[in-house]
């Protein structure tokens, strides 16, 4: 049986490395009639979307998506124009829905969700109606009948539906500026007033996340550099839960206050965004003030 308003053998590319989510929406969408394709990762995705030509892209993100996603939200976001329906899961819903409508995404769901009912990816009162993949881009693999190279399959045109069922209004996909869209998820109204943004970071030895220090060459001056591939503009204000090297946890205040973009320039270092913390305790400050001993931290000077 298939649910309610889904297409039939439709095709869903799952992309993640979240067993228990790419599992679940195996068993069931294949249960429901539909094929499912898994890839493990996020940079092999626009092969596979040529390859599969899929009706869903479905992005399962960690719970800090690092450097790699940046292309795969460029390609869901690219596929969605042509119809691909993109849908988008990770551990919370603080994580997911900023990056939605960089992605095209019609949804935006929390981890525990998608386990407790895996058909949720293909419920149209979540987005628009379950679009069809991309026409004439390349044949659907072998093993799926009924459609014929280069035609799209799902459901069928707007104007034959029946009128007791007008097609959803489309949502807004993502324009070139994808950091005012960003901006526009992390900002409520009035725009002069931010709304905190939850993030948690871990520092280590090892990490892409660092601390960054300025004149004083203490973190007080400074603040945490979050390494991630869509960086929220500066001025943003943060909730910041910081994961110190020894296994502390401390939630603190923060805003965005300069951008590293990843170019030329600064060769290997990864894209992120620098986060002045606020009211940091005296034990927090000389924890982090010896953790930069082991490690040189960014120094930061701003113009």
């Amino acid at each position: 049986m298939n649910p309610a308003g889904a297409a039939a053998a439709s095709r869903v590319l799952v992309v993640g490395s979240d067993a228990d989510v790419s599992i679940a929406l195996l068993l069931h969408l294949e249960r429901a009639g539909h094929a499912v394709y898994c890839v493990p990762g996020p940079g092999d995705l626009d092969a596979f979307v040529r390859a599969a030509a899929p009706h869903v892209i479905c992005l399962l993100l960690p719970a800090a998506p690092d450097g790699t996603w940046g292309s795969a939200l460029t390609t869901a976001a690219s596929a969605a124009k042509v119809g691909v329906r993109v849908v988008m899961v990770a551990p919370s819903r603080e994580i997911v829905e900023p990056l939605a409508a960089v992605a095209g995404a019609e949804s935006a769901l929390a981890r525990a969700e998608v386990l407790a009912t895996p058909l949720v990816v293909l419920d149209r009162r979540l987005g628009g109606p379950l679009a069809a993949g991309p026409a004439a881009i390349v044949p659907p693999p072998p093993g799926v009948a009924g459609v014929r190279p280069g035609t799209a399959a799902g459901p069928p045109a707007a104007a034959s539906r029946p009128a007791a069922e007008p097609p959803a209004p489309a949502r807004p996909r993502a324009s070139v500026d994808l950091m005012a869209l960003i901006d526009e998820e992390l900002v409520d109204e009035p725009r002069q007033r931010p709304v905190l943004t939850r993030v948690e970071v871990n520092v280590s030895l090892v990490s892409e996340h660092n601390f960054y220090v300025g004149a004083t060459r203490r973190v007080d001056s400074g603040g945490v550099f979050i390494a991630t591939a869509l960086p929220p503009p500066t001025g943003t204000r943060l909730q910041v839960r910081l994961g110190l090297a020894d296994g502390r946890k401390i939630d603190l205040e923060g805003e965005v206050s300069f951008i590293r973009e990843k170019s030329a320039t600064t060769g290997r270092q990864p894209s992120g965004c620098g986060v002045k913390l606020l009211n940091v305790p005296g034990w927090a400050v000389d924890a982090i003030d010896r953790f930069v001993l082991a490690r040189q931290p960014i120094v930061y000077t701003p113009p």
